[in-house]
């Protein structure tokens, strides 16, 4: 029968010690969930109890366990008394208290006493005992969790010599993360407040310690648990849900394949999928976008399943009924298991490469063309990209692909104006196509092309005349290509051009540029602002006109530098060479290389609604050429002015 008793720490730890199964996520609180714990504690009136939340926990019997090789450091602890627990839910909390508990001990001197007990007494209360050779720990991961090493040894300080066997994860930078938030806590405190902290923690905090009866099914309680605080990721979900089917699969067939040796690659692939989505500690990648691209290419994608990637695989796909029924839809086994496992375990790799192509092994040109992508977003292509990098396809077969989604996402998003989900279940499926073998990345990067220019048979989804429609409703709002959505890409782009051409070093990068707001990163060089009179001999037209050659594509320029509001309405021969109070070059001279062809066009230190008509025409001819496409035919309806929003006499 189940157990149910309201208790405070030290009670729970009363001859018992705990682990995190494998099944388990690791320890996903961040800053928000720490604040709002250590709130509870500070608030906490002296006299006084907080009930806490539930603990559920299934006991782990010695005969259960005793011939599982991650437990004989372990077994000892049996025969003392102790009893044993796997933490079913309530890890999150658990971990939070003993990282707590050990940064408050680490602050006290060996023979240091607090809330009437030594720290060494506390130690082996809920930390570790030694026992001969081996250091038992009180509370922790079992050996097969990614987390334990780095628990064992970054967190708890022990010694080990296996502590590289498990790389950094997010999970751990969670750890470690915590592990500081708790040192900066207590740092700030005072000794007489670090007792009381302590007090609370151990004694008036209090939970509902809840013991399972051994008859349930503890992966099915674990899924189907109300989780506090963060709620499970579908991909923690996920693991869940295999290492439960593991629990359930036979294989008469296969002798050498068993089910240890399943869970086991199992434990392998969600440890390295959350070394992978971890890496980048800038940009932690989410779980839950990995595995729907990963679902989207490994099964055939239908827009109906659009948003529910997760009721697919879990209700749909890895659930018990396609183990048991011979006639289900999706006959389940260790071959399924294994294969979707593996799959996500390789995939990951390129996921990150993805997004962090600086850390790849790709030539740089590649490493180029996906930096390209990360600046423009890379809408549906995801999955087409991972599909491709999985298959092992060349530089130059992914070079090539890279280059068509560039210019479909630019053109026909950024261009023509289509909505951003636009073909997107056609590349899907193509994603799931490559990935199978039923298409080649040659024959996806002609179907791109074709998307994007037609031939005779198709019409092209790319449309110049869409996009001076866009221009002139953008020039009706008085907005222009400064409002463009395409415009910080582009400006980039065409500062990239100029610095080719130049044969110089690269002067903006693109973080430092986005970084700044819009206004500090895009200079109009006829301002906003335009009251002197070397800007109002120029441009002597109504408001409209003004507004239109203000917000025009030649009037816009990417700056190196901020440049503060006095800099930005001067008249542009200050503009052009000038110097700020500290003596240093900031015009245009010695900034980027668009703001230097910008002060070689107005050499003769005026700027005019001539040479924005100029330059414009300019940088449409860069577009044209850059992305292949035409802007301009002998059809009436097209006119590079009335792109420009300069459709009227200058």
């Amino acid at each position: 029968m189940a157990k149910n008793n309201i208790l405070s720490l030290v009670e729970i730890f009363n001859e018992s010690i705990f682990r995190i199964p494998d099944f388990q996520r690791g320890f996903s609180w961040e800053e928000s969930q720490l604040d709002d714990f250590w709130e509870d504690i500070i608030l906490l009136k002296n006299g006084r109890t907080h009930y806490t939340g539930l603990i559920t926990v299934e006991q782990l019997l010695k005969e259960n366990v005793s011939e599982i090789e991650k437990w004989k450091e372990d077994l000892w602890l049996f025969d003392a008394g102790q009893k044993a627990y796997h933490v079913i839910d309530g890890q999150q909390r658990l971990t939070t208290m003993i990282i707590l508990i050990k940064v408050i001990l680490d602050t006290l001197d060996d023979n240091e006493s607090i809330s009437f007990k030594k720290k060494e007494d506390w130690v082996k209360k809920f930390l570790y005992v030694e026992h001969g050779l081996y250091t038992s720990f009180i509370f922790g991961y079992e050996k097969d969790n990614p987390s334990d090493e780095y628990y064992r040894t970054n967190i708890l300080g022990q010694t080990s010599s296996s502590s590289d066997k498990y790389p950094e994860t997010l999970y751990t930078n969670n750890l470690h993360n915590a592990l500081i938030y708790f040192k900066d806590k207590v740092r700030e405190i005072g000794s007489e407040k670090k007792q009381e902290v302590f007090t609370k923690v151990v004694n008036r905090l209090k939970f509902n310690f809840y013991e399972i009866d051994n008859d349930l099914d503890v992966y099915v309680t674990f899924e189907t648990m109300n989780n506090r605080g963060k709620p499970l990721s579908n991909l923690e979900l996920l693991k869940n849900r295999f290492i439960y089917l593991t629990t359930l699969v036979v294989d008469d067939k296969n002798k050498d394949y068993n089910q240890e040796r399943l869970r086991k690659d199992i434990n392998e692939t969600w440890k390295t999928i959350y070394e992978y989505l971890g890496k980048n500690k800038d940009q932690i990648l989410p779980d839950d976008e990995f595995l729907r691209n990963h679902w989207i290419m490994y099964y055939k994608y239908d827009r109906k399943e659009a948003d529910a990637f997760s009721k697919f695989l879990l209700n749909k796909r890895f659930n018990a009924k396609n183990i048991f029924d011979k006639e289900a839809k999706y006959p389940l086994g260790f071959k399924e298991i294994k294969e979707y496992s593996d799959s996500l375990r390789e995939s990951v790799k390129y996921w990150y490469l993805i997004h962090n192509p600086h850390d790849s092994s790709f030539n740089q040109e590649i490493v180029e063309w996906l930096q390209k992508f990360d600046r423009l977003g890379f809408s549906s292509f995801t999955p087409l990209l991972m599909s491709a990098m999985t298959k092992g396809y060349n530089n130059d077969a992914l070079l090539d692909l890279l280059k068509a989604a560039e210019k479909f996402n630019f053109l026909i998003f950024r261009v023509t104006g289509r909505p951003s989900n636009t073909k997107n279940s056609h590349f899907y499926r193509l994603a799931h196509d490559m990935y199978w073998g039923n298409a080649t990345i040659n024959e996806v990067i002609d179907d791109i092309n074709l998307n994007i220019y037609g031939d005779d048979k198709h019409d092209p989804w790319f449309s110049a005349l869409d996009f001076q429609k866009n221009c002139r409703d953008r020039f009706q709002k008085d907005e222009g290509f400064y409002s463009w959505s395409g415009i910080r890409y582009f400006l980039y782009e065409y500062e990239l051009h100029l610095q080719k051409e130049s044969g110089g070093i690269q002067k903006v990068d693109w973080s430092d540029w986005v970084a700044r707001k819009k206004d500090r990163s895009i200079e109009h060089i006829y301002p906003q602002s335009a009251k002197k009179r070397c800007w109002t001999i120029h441009f002597k037209f109504n408001k409209k006109n003004r507004d239109r050659l203000l917000n025009s594509l030649g009037n816009l320029v990417l700056i190196s530098r901020s440049k503060n509001s006095e800099l930005q309405n001067r008249c542009f021969k200050e503009k052009r060479k000038h110097l700020d109070r500290y003596g240093n070059h900031v015009g245009f001279f010695n900034g980027s290389f668009s703001e230097i062809e910008v002060a070689e066009v107005g050499r003769d230190e005026e700027w005019t609604p001539q040479k924005i008509q100029k330059r414009g025409r300019k940088m449409l001819r860069f577009l044209e050429k850059r992305w292949k496409v035409s802007l301009e035919d002998d059809n009436s309806l097209l006119n590079i002015n009335d792109i420009l929003g300069i459709d009227f006499d200058l």
